[in-house]
């Protein structure tokens, strides 16, 4: 009886930790999201190198004002969203274009490029309203404007749990304005003192996948009644 009880607790084991590693995550260190000191204080503490130090080496390189952004100083900005690539997404861009360091960079595109993962506010994951993405139609959600620039479409999607609809975890979905390039937010709701952090997936790439290729246009997204449409035929 015991022998049984015993293989019963391992398959319930194996069964969960099935099921969390399902969905990617950026390890934060953190139970509750909460780190109390600065966005750029949360990027170079102990134990978040693996994910954030060449973030943080980025943000340092472009100077005192991205600096003072960073680290809650900024007056004009106070509190912000940081969309945050990792390192994964900016070595992945040094190992395109042959950059062996982050110095080596040009330290004003370091700031333009991060410039377009920032808001203007502080916008939590329940902030964002619920959407869907079908045929390049997207319907609800909210539209952001980046201090870069950057137009970011966003919403919210409740998945599954097994076989059961709309009874998983709450994320976040994000498309880039004037395309129909969808980028994966692995981790939501990080919060440093002045500031959220939504960490991009691992196969998000710096600069590629925050630009519009082909033609740009002056109205990217087209409204079909309270719809977004990203389709060809609309933007031609």
């Amino acid at each position: 009886m015991k022998t049984r009880y015993l293989f019963g607790l391992l398959a319930l084991f194996v069964f969960v930790a099935g099921w969390c590693t399902k969905d990617q995550f950026i390890k934060s260190g953190l139970s509750n999201g909460r780190f109390d000191g600065s966005l750029l204080e949360y990027m170079e503490a102990p134990g978040h190198s693996y994910d954030w130090d060449s973030t943080a080496l980025m943000v340092r390189h472009a100077g005192e004002k991205m600096v003072r952004l960073f680290e809650g100083q900024d007056p004009d900005h106070p509190e912000i969203t940081f969309l945050g690539p990792t390192n994964h997404s900016i070595r992945r861009y040094m190992l395109e274009n042959n950059i062996e360091r982050v110095a080596d960079m040009d330290p004003l595109w370091c700031e333009e490029v991060l410039l377009r993962h920032v808001l203007d506010r502080k916008l939590y994951r329940d902030d964002i309203p619920r959407g869907k993405k079908a045929g390049g139609i997207i319907e609800g959600g909210m539209e952001c404007l980046s201090l870069g620039g950057k137009g970011i479409y966003l919403f919210t999607m409740r998945g599954s749990y097994g076989t059961v609809q709309e009874a998983g975890a709450v994320r976040i979905y994000c498309v880039v304005k004037g395309t129909n390039v969808d980028i994966d937010i692995a981790s939501s709701n990080i919060e440093p003192n002045h500031c959220v952090v939504h960490s991009l997936g691992y196969n998000f790439t710096l600069n590629r996948d925050l630009e519009i290729k082909g033609k740009v246009y002056e109205e990217n997204y087209i409204y079909r009644g309270s719809n977004i449409c990203l389709l060809p035929e609309c933007l031609s």
